[in-house]
């Protein structure tokens, strides 16, 4: 049933209007249909953040009252309100500072960007949140060393031309030392007297044993020293 209106005619007493009996009796039937219809169960329902948890402004109910949460302004944020909304306002990232061995560097006063670059051979790239610096020897076109390699007693292998000025051990097995010990080794001269041809010739003939690095072939016993 609709709530019924009483006719309160035109002016006061001019008989255009309800009689009293006919007003209350629509004033009864009014109370009736208000006190018919379901009760008051105004709420809120917040929804699940993407998460699955809630994080809605709602709270809770209190009898007729609504009750919403509070905005609070974290760090570096700032909130204002007015009669329709409310400003929430950050300061942006006050400092993020990055230290390296020479210097450091804070992105804030160069626009938020920093650039990660190799230097020496070193190749720097990037993929989704990962910087990866790769200062492999193979990258560098001309290296140098700068103190002492040390290999740790692991091998050199691929090796084309090595110039040493001070080399120290061992070559084919055979110390560079003891090899540096038979330059100008002197067997002295021949003495003994010329009997036939064939001591002629080893007399006066020398025989070229080549060099250490291109050896002669030479069947020759020098004996024991």
């Amino acid at each position: 049933m609709a709530i019924s209106t009483i006719n309160i005619g035109t002016l006061a007493n001019d008989g255009t209007g309800d009689d009293l009996r006919e007003a209350f009796i629509k004033v009864n039937n009014n109370f009736t249909e208000l006190d018919a219809r379901q009760a008051e169960n105004t709420t809120a329902t917040n929804r699940l953040a993407d998460d699955g948890t809630t994080k809605g402004v709602f709270a809770e109910k209190v009898a007729d009252n609504l009750i919403f949460k509070n905005l609070k302004a974290g760090p570096n944020v700032s909130l204002s309100a007015d009669n329709n909304q409310i400003t929430i306002t950050s300061s942006g990232i006050v400092s993020i500072l990055f230290t390296t061995d020479q210097g450091s560097l804070n992105p804030i006063g160069s626009q938020g960007q920093v650039q990660v670059r190799g230097t020496n051979g070193a190749v720097t790239s990037g993929a989704g949140s990962v910087i990866t610096v790769d200062s492999a020897l193979a990258n560098e076109s001309n290296p140098t060393l700068a103190a002492t390699l040390d290999a740790d007693g692991n091998n050199f292998i691929n090796v084309g031309t090595i110039n040493a000025n001070n080399y120290i051990g061992l070559v084919k097995g055979v110390d560079v030392d003891d090899i540096n010990s038979l330059i100008g080794f002197d067997f002295g001269s021949v003495q003994n007297p010329v009997q036939n041809l064939m001591q002629w010739l080893e007399q006066f003939n020398p025989v070229d044993m080549g060099t250490i690095t291109a050896p002669a072939s030479q069947g020759i016993n020098l004996g024991s020293i």
